[in-house]
């Protein structure tokens, strides 16, 4: 064997030999330890905002060594839109989407679930503004912003145009458009704007404006369907409502009329010719094909509810309420002031019970203003019944100066209208804006004189005695729907019995100013020399009433 071949011979010896040398010299592999993997079923979920059900999430754990916590801590990146439980269950809270974590408690893995919430309802938001900002009108130029009549009334019981007569800079009112949402209602008096929009956190960016002093949630609720109908145009009643003869037959009436002598101005030819009463309640069904109401004067109708602009269409308390003083159908029903000229505006929603409906009656009573009116009646209360608690008033908040609809007609009053309104039916304290001290406040008693047992009453924090005085409400004669007559009760017809008979002692003696119309209407009543709840002043009397009022108007 030559050496070539010898060599070839040994290499496959040599190659064992390597190799297992090498094989025995390795060091031996740590074992793979699997990572920890956490995961949330479901990976997504949806919810409505508007539901009663939460999601229940579970967390599944892979690879948890023995001995480690299986513990998790639940979060969520935005709690506004949805909040998790420490067990696992979500739930909504507003439209948007966002995520939930659960953490091991280790810190070893997390894990996250998509959450997306619905939202079908639609907000409004009340902006109270710091300052109305810069009109664009002027106070030289009156006749831009009120009616002749309402400059009349000013100029006649002298009372001066001021900036509290101009509306908000439209500036202002731009700039809240463009952040998104409808401007429903607004108030030049309270420096208030009401928004109605669909994105609840609008709310960050209205507050952000650097004009807005605060933002309050005053609405909730279903958004309804956007529909095609025409907006409602006003026809304005024009109605042959005079009564001629020196007494009137006042039918089912008649008990309405004579438990305050109201006939005594009647009869004196005194029943409402010349005065504008606005009716601020919750619609006027059909009234314009009433058969009892047909001669009735109508100036004017407007709603100021956001969701239905025509006042005509929806409820039937604003029908019950103006026939008590409009109607003028002798030997079958008259009312307190058939001769008066009417406004019938609709502010109140009865679908749902949230403080936009002060906004809303704020907003009416400066139209009412702005066209002219001597009168408001108001058959209408606000205290305990708002669906949110945090809304709802209190006792200590009726002190004549604090609530939306009270501040309203204050200013009201102070530009010369006489305000009427209901006590409430609650029998306690009275609510806004009867507890204000320049709004004559209704109390109701039965035919008999007795008070009746819902009429609302009491002493307001500031010491001052509700109702004023009282006319009928238990059982009291109204006209229905249909034109006929029929009884209902409430201090809601209490209010317009006594409005009407105003109107007439207005018409009487107009050198009155509203102040002094209201403590004549007080003075003239039964219990004027000792006041007392659930009374106040008791029941007024007109011939007492005209009486005084010739005494304070013959020098005049």
């Amino acid at each position: 064997m030559n050496l070539y071949a010898h060599r070839l011979y040994l290499i496959p010896f040599l190659f064992c030999f390597l190799f297992s040398a090498c094989k025995k010299s390795e060091v031996p592999e740590t074992p793979v330890i699997p990572a920890i993997t956490i995961s949330i079923e479901p990976g997504e979920v949806k919810l409505a905002n508007d539901s009663f059900f939460g999601a229940r999430l579970t967390v599944k754990i892979q690879n948890l060594l023995s001995g480690e916590s299986d513990s998790v801590v639940w979060s969520s990146e935005n709690p506004r839109i949805a909040r998790v439980t420490d067990e696992g269950v979500v739930w909504p809270d507003a439209a948007g989407e966002t995520y939930v974590l659960a953490t091991l408690v280790n810190g070893k893995g997390v894990a996250k679930c998509k959450v997306v919430v619905t939202d079908g309802n639609d907000y409004k938001f009340r902006l109270v503004l710091k300052d109305k900002g810069q009109s664009n009108l002027s106070i030289n130029n009156p006749e831009s912003f009120l009616s002749p009549k309402a400059i009349e009334r000013r100029r006649k019981r002298n009372i001066p145009i001021d900036a509290s007569d101009l509306p908000i800079s439209p500036e202002y009112l731009k700039a809240i458009q463009q952040v998104g949402g409808t401007i429903v209602a607004k108030s030049k008096w309270l420096n208030t704007v009401s928004v109605n929009c669909t994105d609840e956190f609008l709310i960050d960016k209205y507050k952000a404006l650097p004009f807005v002093k605060e933002v309050i949630l005053v609405w909730e609720g279903k958004r309804k369907e956007v529909t095609t109908a025409s907006k409602y145009v006003d026809v304005p009643q024009i109605g042959a409502n005079r009564t001629p003869g020196a007494s009137l037959n006042y039918g089912s009436a008649l008990t309405n009329i004579s438990i305050n002598n109201g006939q005594a101005l009647h009869n004196k030819g005194f029943r409402g010719e010349g005065i504008d009463i606005a009716v601020i309640d919750a619609g006027f069904i059909n009234f314009k094909t009433n058969p009892a109401l047909k001669n009735v004067n109508v100036k004017g109708a407007k709603s100021f509810v956001y969701e239905n602009d025509n006042p005509y269409s929806v409820d039937s308390h604003g029908i019950w309420v103006t026939s008590c003083m409009a109607t003028n159908q002798p030997g079958n029903y008259v009312g307190t002031a058939p001769e008066a000229n009417y406004w019938l505006l609709r502010s109140e929603d009865e679908s749902t019970e949230y403080p936009i409906e002060e906004d809303y009656w704020v907003n009416a009573i400066e139209y009412a203003d702005s066209v002219g009116v001597d009168i408001v009646n108001s058959s209408l209360s606000y205290s305990t019944g708002f669906y949110y608690p945090y809304t709802r008033y209190k006792f200590e908040d009726m002190d004549g100066k604090t609530a939306l609809a009270t501040r309203g007609a204050n200013v009201a009053a102070s530009k010369g209208i006489f305000i009427v309104n209901c006590a409430g039916n609650e029998n306690t304290w009275v609510g806004t804006p009867a507890d204000s001290p320049h709004v004559l406040t209704l109390g109701a008693i039965y035919s008999n004189l007795k008070i009746s047992a819902f009429s609302s009453w009491g002493v307001t924090v500031d010491g001052r005695m509700k109702p004023d005085v009282v006319a009928l409400g238990g059982t009291a004669s109204v006209i229905n729907e249909s034109g006929n007559s029929e009884t209902r009760s409430g201090t809601s017809y209490a209010s317009p019995i006594m409005c009407g008979l105003a109107a007439c002692l207005w018409q009487a003696y107009p050198k009155l100013t509203n102040e002094e119309l209201m403590e004549v209407i007080r003075k003239s009543a039964d219990r004027a020399g000792k006041p007392e709840v659930p009374f106040g002043y008791g029941i007024a009397d007109m011939q007492k009433a005209m009486d005084l009022s010739k005494t304070i108007t013959a020098s005049r």
